[in-house]
């Protein structure tokens, strides 16, 4: 069983247009994800690994266009990527100040 933190920039919402925030999995530094409600033409979900400017890593997240960008949903999928089974909401640094 892996726990890790994770941190919301943004108020959530059931369905919100853009999420995004930062991760922290067990022994790592704080890295970003991303999910937005452009480029949704994946018929599956997917997690893309990025490199932002400032060398931090993360994840873009492509979600369905069918599916709601929401909080729920960002977990679950991270847990598949990262085999996570607990995620802890905590305060994280700010994702944009990361990137």
């Amino acid at each position: 069983m892996m726990r890790a933190d994770i941190s919301y920039d943004l108020v959530l919402d059931e369905d919100m247009e853009f999420l995004e925030g930062t991760y922290r999995l067990p022994g790592q530094d704080w890295q970003v994800f991303v999910v937005s409600a452009f480029r949704r033409d994946v018929p599956d979900a997917q997690i893309v690994p990025q490199r932002w400017q400032s060398g931090v890593t993360g994840v873009l997240l492509r979600i369905p266009e069918a599916e709601k960008i929401n909080a729920r949903v960002v977990e679950r999928l991270l847990s598949e990527g990262f085999h996570v089974s607990e995620w802890i909401r905590v305060r994280g640094p700010d994702s944009m100040q990361l990137r």
